[in-house]
C-alpha cells in the first residue's frame, strides 16, 4: 500500500492568498493603531482633566488657608521671603 505525495505534503501557498493575508493584515494594523490612538487620546483627556481638578483644589485649599488664617499666612510668606532674601545674598 503506497501513499500518495500530495496527501502527505501541504498545499504551498499561492502569491494571491499571500497578497490577500498582507492585505488583511495591513488591515488588522490599520484597525489596531486606531484604537491605540484612541484609548491613548482618552487618557490623556482624562489626565489633563484631573490635572486641572487638582490645580483648582490646592488653589481653593490655600485661599482657604490663608482666609481663615491671616496672619499666620503673612507671618509665613515674610520668614520664607527672609530665607530666599539670605539664600540670594550668599549665593
Amino acid at each position: 500500500m503506497s501513499v500518495s505525495p500530495t496527501s502527505t505534503s501541504k498545499d504551498a501557498a499561492s502569491p494571491d492568498d499571500l497578497s490577500a493575508q498582507i492585505a488583511s493584515l495591513r488591515e488588522d494594523l490599520k484597525t489596531l493603531a486606531s484604537t491605540i490612538e484612541e484609548n491613548l487620546s482618552e487618557r490623556v483627556e482624562k489626565a489633563g482633566q484631573q490635572i486641572g481638578q487638582t490645580g483648582r483644589d490646592a488653589r481653593e485649599a490655600a485661599t482657604s488657608a490663608v482666609t481663615d488664617h491671616p496672619l499666620s499666612a503673612v507671618g509665613i510668606a515674610a520668614g520664607v521671603g527672609f530665607l530666599l532674601g539670605l539664600f540670594a545674598r550668599k549665593g
